[in-house]
Parts: structure tokens; sequence; C-alpha cells
């Protein structure tokens, strides 16, 4: 087996290790076992690291690949389907490498952050235990090789994430949170399902590199059709997970989770799991299912940004953040810029992470308070925090030099290019709601720091309340809240922060931030082109010679790339490229695009934060007043689009309603035909009993009273006395003398 593959094995299971010893003896252990935790996650990011430094670093192959797989389930020859085979494995490449090495170094950093941020919790050790579990259910997504198996972890994703959203289960709005995003996800996850479903009842394998081989050969015997609504029922997976329209409303809400929780989901795990999947069935997308996909996520972008300009939670304007930029990931994937989404998708998780993390040192050092119309003046007593969270903020605006502001370019040129290569008209949407976007994040973030961080404490402000007290807000780390005056966290919290930080300057991923895709991760991350476009041409491109057997005689391990690695397999096998000339096309143009993108682009930011300063800084124009000259576009916003009212209204009335009449029509439909069958039952029985009774009971009763009576008056004639008898004969003789004579006379 491949040195990798045993890192990687490593690297799945240490998590799950760390939540398996936590969950059943974390009470015995001191400090309710956090030091197991980090050191587990520690250990995990380390091995993580090791892998990126070989596959990217050591190899710097775009098409570095190794893999290996074992039989699960062999079901044998399933009558009407045939070999019925389930196989489970792993596929390390440079995706891989560099999604192990961002998962588990930000699940390190919410681990370190956590003990000084959850210090105090009465579930303390049960907190690290469920950070392990969600950790290993995302590197499962991250490393398996196939559609079933990454479906094993994708719920397994969605339980970790249930148990941690409503960590507090004592508080309703916590339940209430659990429970929101357990069901939201169910709906994507049906369509995922079945759109896996599709994929397999053509080709009878799980393996998504298998898959793509028939597609490139031909392979498939539905129609165009099939092949798009599978694509879009696997995008509905995305859609629950990455928080997309419709199903976009769980996110928000996760937030009654601990801080830390909040960081992992926005940045790491839960909401990086569905663009990734988009990204691994990015090959097998019909351009039909791409239009779909590039709308959805550029509405995403510009709705979620709407609602964040007017958010007065720190951490709710942080949420409506995430689900803007998930929708800019998507945006990029749908108009084919497949490096710049995935790109967007690592950056955005360091410097969200960031952010997350420094709310969190915010509102642990305000005693709980969340709400930004009650802080102000921060930077003067949290200075580490103010320096991380507005480098963090910078690369969120998209803000020259920093890591957002290489990806979301890359994104908004390939949507530039993809409009024009679909001919303008309606596909100009796509890259309008992209920059109108990109201008209300630099707003929304400009207006959060200045809340925050500059002016005087508005704390005295507040109104009072006969709830609001500190204990009120203690849910969030489950210890009382303490009058102290505000100061920085300790070196627990801040270290995370700094380290989140330096990860969100362009540096880190290329020495020049307007290099237009020349540096590094553009290049170990190329768009792979679709095997379904207009004109599609397989050619072999790699070759696996034979090698040394693997345990069992299963599996397989493959490193295709440029002669440079050496590869090993059972069979001999052959690899694919695909051409795709739209996605050359597309590509193309997005280059062309690239000034022009970054030009627009920094138009936007750069009116955006004069708007913030506008707004909040000088007070040229007073923002309550505006917010009652607009105001029912201001309520639209405040109130997130109404999609809670309007899912209320519809989706949760009508499954009451429909819920309501189906009981009824139980009640009186079902159970009144059972019911009636029952009443007209037990009235036959009475009739067929009362006719039992006196019909044919009488008549047996009556033979036999009859029988009896008569023996009784026989018995009486039987005397066995000769007198008797001779007396009977006499009047025998003389009865019938007298009839006879009788007779005789008439």
């Amino acid at each position: 087996m491949h040195s990798l593959i045993q890192l990687s094995i490593a690297v799945l299971l240490l998590p799950l290790l760390s939540f398996v010893i936590l969950i059943f003896f974390n009470r015995r252990l001191p400090r309710r076992g956090d030091f197991i935790g980090v050191g587990i996650l520690g250990a995990t990011f380390g091995l993580s690291a090791y892998i990126f430094w070989t596959v990217i670093v050591q190899h710097y192959d775009p098409a570095f690949r190794v893999a290996w797989d074992f039989t699960w389930i062999d079901f044998g020859n399933v009558p009407g389907v045939g070999p019925l085979v389930i196989k489970m494995g792993i596929v390390i490449d440079n995706l891989t490498a560099i999604m192990l090495a961002m998962v588990t170094l930000i699940s390190f950093l919410v681990h370190l952050y956590s003990t000084g941020y959850m210090k105090g919790d009465k579930h303390y050790g049960r907190f690290f235990a469920y950070l392990g579990i969600f950790t290993f259910s995302m590197l499962g997504i991250v490393l398996a090789d196939n559609l079933f198996a990454i479906y094993i972890f994708w719920e397994l994703v969605g339980l970790s994430s249930y148990l941690l959203i409503g960590f507090f289960f004592e508080k309703e709005s916590a339940a209430d949170a659990q429970k929101k995003a357990f069901l939201a996800n169910r709906v994507g996850d049906i369509g995922m399902w079945l759109g896996i479903l599709i994929l397999y009842s053509q080709f009878h394998t799980f393996s998504y590199h298998e898959i793509f081989g028939h597609l490139a050969a031909g392979e498939f015997g539905m129609s165009h059709a099939w092949l798009t609504a599978a694509g879009i029922l696997l995008f509905m997976g995305c859609v629950g997970k990455s928080a997309q329209f419709p199903l976009h409303v769980w996110l928000p809400d996760a937030m009654e989770g601990p801080t830390p929780v909040s960081a992992l989901i926005h940045a790491a795990t839960m909401v990086a799991a569905g663009v990734y999947f988009v990204a691994r069935i990015f090959v097998l997308l019909t351009p039909e299912a791409l239009y779909v996909i590039s709308f959805v996520g550029a509405f995403t972008a510009f709705m979620a940004a709407t609602i964040a300009i007017t958010q007065h939670d720190i951490k709710r304007v942080l949420a409506y953040s995430t689900v803007s930029q998930l929708g800019y990931m998507v945006l990029g994937l749908g108009v084919g810029a497949y490096s710049a989404a995935i790109f967007h998708l690592v950056t955005h998780a360091f410097f969200k992470a960031c952010l997350f993390l420094g709310s969190g040192a915010i509102i642990h050092a305000m005693h709980h308070e969340q709400d930004m119309r009650w802080m102000g003046g921060l930077r003067k007593n949290m200075p580490w925090t103010f320096v991380t969270f507005s480098v963090a903020t910078l690369a969120l605006a998209g803000l020259p030099l920093s890591s957002g502001f290489m990806s979301k370019d890359a994104i908004l040129a390939g949507a530039i290019g993809f409009a024009q290569a679909e001919g303008g008209g309606i596909y100009y949407l796509v890259p309008f709601l992209g920059f109108i976007s990109a201008l209300m994040t630099a707003f929304y973030m400009g207006r959060q720091i200045w809340l925050v961080f500059f002016g005087e404490s508005r704390t005295h402000l507040k109104p009072a309340a006969p709830d609001d007290h500190h204990a009120a807000h203690a849910h969030d780390d489950g210890h009382e809240g303490e009058h102290h005056a505000v100061h920085e966290v300790a070196w627990n919290m801040r270290l995370p922060l700094v380290i989140l930080a330096a990860l969100s300057i362009f540096v880190v991923y290329s020495p020049d931030p307007l290099d237009g895709g020349k540096g590094w991760f553009m290049h170990m991350i190329q768009t792979p082109a679709t095997v379904v476009g207009e004109t599609v041409h397989a050619e072999p491109a790699l070759h696996m010679e034979a090698g040394e057997s693997l345990a069992a005689g299963e599996g397989h391990e493959v490193v295709p790339g440029h002669g440079a690695a050496q590869m090993h397999a059972e069979t001999h096998t052959e690899g694919h490229t695909f051409a795709d000339p739209r996605q050359a096309e597309i590509g193309h143009l997005s280059h062309a695009a690239h000034n022009q993108a970054i030009m627009i682009s920094s138009i936007m930011v750069a009116l955006g934060i004069v708007l913030a300063l506008v707004f909040y800084v000088f007070r040229l124009i007073d923002p309550d007043k505006t917010a009652k000259a607009i105001r029912p576009l201001y309520l639209l916003s405040f109130n997130k689009w109404y999609w809670d009212e309007i899912y209320n209204a519809t989706v949760i009335k009508g499954s009451l309603g429909i819920a309501r009449l189906l009981s009824w029509f139980d009640a009186n439909i079902v159970d009144g035909v059972v019911n009636g069958v029952a009443t007209l039952t037990r009235k036959f029985a009475f009739a067929n009993g009362s006719f039992d009774r006196y019909a044919v009971d009488g008549m047996v009763n009556f033979t036999a009273f009859f029988v009896n009576t008569s023996g009784a008056f026989m018995k009486k004639l039987q005397t066995g006395k000769v007198q008797t008898y001779v007396v009977m004969v006499i009047l025998a003789l003389f009865g019938y003398f007298v009839y006879y004579f009788t007779q005789l006379v008439y």
C-alpha cells in the first residue's frame, strides 16, 4: 500500500479516536481530556501537512493521483440487477491534499481556541468529542473515492452539525436551530441520493472516476436530459450543505451553537462539503446543469449580501456573509471558473474562521454581548483581535494584497467570460450580481469594523430590560458573565487568530497579487473539462504499469503524472483527459477579462468602503433616517427577505395542513370504513348469535326436553310389576272393545 494512503487512513481515523476517547472517558481525565483532542488534531494536521508537502511541493504535478480501494460488500449475482459489489476507497490528488491541510489546520486551531472559550462549560469534554466526530466526517468526504462513501460521510456531517448546533440543548432556540438545520439538509440530501441512484442505474458503480470514464466513452444509455437531471439532483446536496437558495435558511440560525462551532461550520467542514462535492462531480455536469448552478450561486450571493447590511448581531452578519461567499463559489463552478472557485473555498476558510473566532473573542470579552450597536472602541482594549479581524475583513471585502482579492476576482473574471461565451443577454446577470455583491460585502464589513472597534464604547446606551442580564447570554459558552473591564483574550484564543490572519495575505498563494492565476494554487488545481459538451474527445493520457499486488488481492493505487512517479496496480488501466471546446472558450475569455474584473471589482469595493464611511464614520448620511426613508426595503433586508415567514406560511403550514387533512381522512374515511365494517360485523355476529341461540339451540334443546319428558313419562309406565302390566293389558283390551263396538254401532 502506498505510504500516502497509509498516512491518509491515519489522518481519517485519528479524529475518530479522539471522539471515542472523549465521549466515553472525558469525565475521568484531567481537564476533561481537552489536551487529548488538541493533541490528536495537532498530530492529524502534522500528517496532513506532510501529505500536502509531498503532493504539492515535491511532485508539483497537476495530474498527480493516488487511489486505493477494497471490496466492502459483495452481494453476489442479484436477480434483475446482476453482480452487486460496493467498494470503498481513498483517492489523493492535489485537491485532496489541499483540503486535508485546510480542514485539519482549522479544526486544530478551533480545538486550541476552544480550550479558552469553552472553559468552565459543564459539557466541556463532550464538546471536544463532538468536534472530533465532526472533523472525522468531513475528512471522510474529502478522502472518499466514490459517491456512496461520500454519502455516508455526508450524513455523518449532518449528524455532527446537529449535535454541535444544538449543543446547548436546554435552550429552546438551540434545539429549534439544530432541527431546522437537520431537516433543511435532508431535503437536499434526498435529491443528492436520487442523483446517485440515476448514475448507479446506468454504470453499476459508485466510483466517480469510473463514471467519468464511462461518460467519456459515450456509455450512457439514458438521454442527455437524464444526465442533466442527475447533475442538478446531485447539486441539491450542495444546496443543502452549502446553504444555497432556497435551502439557505438554516445557516444563520446555526449560530445558536458555540462560536468555535460556527467557525468550524462556516469555514472548513459542513458548508465546504457542498462546494467540494460539486467540484468532484464537475466533469459530469452538463451545460444546462451548470446554467442552473451559476444562477443559483449568483442569486444567493446577492440576496445574502442584501440581508447582511442591516443585521445587528455580529455573528449574524458573518453568517450571511458566509452564505454570500458560498454563492460566489457556486457561481464560480457554474461558470466554469473551477480553479477560482476552489481557490476561494480555501482562502475563505481561513479568513472566515479568523472572523468567527475573532467575533468569539469579542463576545467573550464583552460578557456575551453580540449586538454591535452596544460595542465600539474595542481596538484600544483588544489590539490583537482588532488587527487580525481587520486583516480578515480586508480579505473578505476583496481588497488588494489580500487572498480574497485574488480568489474573488478570478471568479468574477470567469463570470464575465461565461457571459461573453454565452452571447451576453441574461447571462450578464451573473457577473452583475457578483459585482453588486462585492460592493455590499465591502459596505457591511466596513460597517461592522466601525461599529465594533471604532468610536467610543456604547455599552451604557443599551436599553435595560427585565430579562437582559449577563446570565441570559451565558449560554454561548456555558459560564456566567463576569463584570470586569474589556481586555484582550488569552494566548490560546489569540494564536489561532494570528495564524489565520497570516493565511489571509496574498503572499501565501503568490508573490504577485495581480498574477491572474499564475500562483501555485491555480497551477495545481486546474479546471477539468466536462465530458458532456457539444464535442467530446477521449484520449489515452495515463498508463499504469503492472506492479506488486496488495493485501487480500484487492485495491489498486495509481500515481499518474509526467512520468516522474512510479505507478502500481494489479490490472492494466488507462486514464483519460477530456477536451471540451466550450470550457476552453470560457477559459480564454475569462483570462482576457481578468484586468477588467479587477478594475470593476476594485471600484465596487472602494464604493462600498466609501459608503460605510459616509454612513458610519463621517455621518454625512444618517443611517437611521435612511432606514425610515426606505422602510419597505429596510424591512425586507432586516427580516431576511421574509424567507422564514414565507416558508412558515407555505411549507410549514402547508405540511401541517396536509397532515391535518390526512389525519381527518384517516379518522373519518379510513377509520370510518374500518369502524363501519366492524359495526356491521358486530351486528351480523349478534344476529347470527341470536339465530344460533334461539333457533338452532332452541330446536336442539326442545328435542332434548321432549326426549327427557317422554322418557320420564315412559319411566312411570315401566315399573317392572306384573300386576301393573296386567292392569294395563286389561285397560288396553277394554279400550279396544269400546272402540270396536263403537264402530259397529255407527
